[in-house]
């Protein structure tokens, strides 16, 4: 059913010998999970193309790009747990000098340095897994070559 009530039917018929997957990326929760994932692994060339290793029906996303998300999130947390104790600090040296600043005249320390680090390119990386690359082979090979 549309925005405009209208319903209609779908046949869909595989005259492959593989299975196929298909999805509404209007209604598909997994689907918008994914790409706000992507979003994040892929920054600012989010939409240029890129590749991805295949997945097989029903799959995850690899587990370099989850595992970056996951660590992107504990990161955001980290930053917002630092801000609001630097908030709460800030408010407390105030009202014990008995001088409160209005808010937006308030320096609040903020220490941008994370304890989680990420580092790499989580979707070469997993496509570096699929294709079975190592890359410090790579380097030491490339190394080697200039001599």
């Amino acid at each position: 059913v549309d925005s405009d009530g209208v319903e209609a039917i779908v046949v869909v018929k595989n005259p492959c010998n593989f299975p196929i997957e298909f999805y509404s990326l209007d209604f598909d929760e997994q689907y918008l999970e994914e790409e706000k994932i992507l979003r994040m692994a892929v920054g600012p060339e989010y939409q240029k193309k890129f590749l991805m290793p295949p997945r097989a029906m029903g799959e995850t996303l690899p587990p370099e790009v989850l595992e970056y998300y996951e660590a992107q999130k504990r990161l955001k947390a980290q930053q917002a747990e630092l801000k609001a104790m630097a908030e709460a600090e800030a408010r407390a040296e105030a009202e014990a000098s008995g001088t409160a600043e209005p808010a937006h005249h308030r320096a609040v320390p903020f220490c941008p340095e994370a304890t989680v680090k990420v580092t790499g390119n989580p979707i070469s990386r997993a496509v570096m897994r699929h294709l079975s690359t190592d890359q410090s082979s790579e380097r030491c090979e490339a190394q080697q070559d200039k001599g």
